[in-house]
């Protein structure tokens, strides 16, 4: 017998029968193409370089004698302190979520408060002020589309139709706890109330848990493809919790910042998020801002019947903090023809041309362990930065006799937009 012969056909069966399982295996199911160090379009971390960009690191204070934050899931009370619903409905003690939350606030107690949702759909602003507690808010089913926020607002609506919008009925009023967050957009000298207080929902709650709802900024499609801002929800608050929550909206669904009670963003504060099991959809920067925000196992959809192109981050992470924005395990989908980009840097502070390298800020962005499918565009998945216009420069670095790469992650000179061990359609490196 000529082994040689039955050891090469067995080997070219076993490869047929591989390339086989191959083609018909999904290409999200498929291991990750994607090789250190990428190209300069789209950079990639190596397995050692990826062992910085984790949970603990995005949660560590910037007190070094304090331990990183390490949150658990959130617990739910047999019993809530308060109970929004229809009126009549069983245990129900509020009709508005921002009633609720006010009475949570006035109480002013250290310990945390819980209000429990009824499903229905709840129209106008809700917001949460900074205070001695900490609250969590909740739909009483596992569906978060039973409970539903709903609110358009527009960036670029001037302060008399914003103001006739949001306080329908004296929702904000002098002496109830949000008062000041109210006030502070509706003092604005500015002709339009702009990002900061475009929010369906806005929080300054530190310890803020959320789980089992939607919330909405409506606004959709009824405005053009211009500039217009309209988050679903805004956090200012520090160890944030959101689980199950779905965010839709167009413009900066998701707006994350440090901002202090004047609605000033602050340049010595690091917030911290942790978002599981949740949903977020727009078209434009969808989560955008600064602040220390970890997304697992997290569903990004981007829609394009706004615009045909469209952005999921775009981070404004100040110069001297190292981690800003961390994907793990999630997914993402767009609607767009493979124009679709993952994110650009949002240099806040510049105007064009004005970046100044270790001075303003330089978004901090990493996607690990996830799936990119159709619809990004794999030539160019970084866009340049909003505000200075800067163009995107990824970081290859250079490699060592050894193979190594060497290269500073931090590098001022150079955008803090990477990848590792991603897959899917829209995951590959393209070279270039």
């Amino acid at each position: 017998m000529n082994t040689f012969s039955v050891s090469r056909r067995a080997a070219v069966i076993a490869f047929a029968v591989a390339l086989s399982a191959c083609s018909s295996t999904p290409p999200d199911e498929l291991p990750s193409s994607q090789v250190a160090p990428g190209t300069q379009s789209r950079p990639v971390l190596s397995s050692d370089e990826a062992q910085n960009f984790v949970q603990a690191r995005y949660f560590a204070s910037k007190n070094k004698d304090e331990a990183p934050w390490t949150p658990s899931s959130i617990q739910l009370p047999q019993q809530p302190d308060y109970v929004v619903g229809a009126a009549g409905g069983a245990g129900v003690t509020h009709t508005s979520i921002q009633a609720a939350v006010d009475a949570a606030m006035i109480k002013h107690s250290n310990n945390r408060l819980y209000i429990a949702i009824q499903p229905g759909e709840y129209p106008g602003t809700v917001y949460i002020p900074g205070g001695s507690g900490s609250v969590t808010l909740y739909g009483t089913t596992d569906n978060a589309s039973d409970v539903k926020i709903i609110m358009p607002l527009d960036s670029e609506i001037d302060v008399n139709t914003w103001r006739r919008a949001v306080n329908t009925a004296g929702r904000y009023m002098p002496g109830k706890p949000a008062w000041y967050m109210f006030d502070s957009c509706q003092s604005k000298r500015s002709a339009t109330v702009g990002i900061m207080c475009s929010a369906a929902v806005w929080s300054q709650n530190n310890g803020l848990q959320m789980q089992n709802l939607t919330i909405a900024n409506t606004l959709g499609d009824s405005v053009d493809a211009g500039n217009h801002q309209a988050v679903a929800l805004r956090s200012d608050g520090d160890k944030v919790q959101l689980n199950n929550v779905h965010l839709l909206g167009r413009q900066n669904t998701f707006f994350v910042t440090n901002s202090d009670i004047q609605n000033r963003l602050l340049t010595d504060r690091q917030p911290r998020t942790l978002v599981t099991k949740s949903y977020i959809e727009g078209d434009v920067d969808v989560v955008a801002g600064r602040g220390a925000v970890v997304f697992d196992n997290t569903e990004f959809h981007l829609v394009n019947s706004r615009t045909k192109e469209g952005t999921v981050f775009a981070p404004a992470t100040l110069p001297n903090i190292y981690y800003g924005f961390l994907v793990t395990n999630s997914r993402f989908t767009a609607a767009a023809d493979s124009v679709a980009q993952l994110g650009r840097a949002w240099d806040v502070e510049a105007t064009e041309n004005g970046y100044a390298a270790g001075q303003t800020s330089n978004g901090q962005v990493v996607i690990r362990d996830s799936v990119i499918n159709e619809g990004f565009n794999m030539a160019k998945p970084w866009g340049d930065a909003v505000g200075s216009k800067r163009p995107f420069t990824g970081n290859i670095g250079v490699k060592s006799e050894k193979g190594d790469i060497q290269r500073d992650l931090n590098d001022a000179n150079a955008n803090r937009l990477w990848e590792f061990n991603n897959r899917g359609v829209g995951s590959q490196v393209v070279t270039q």
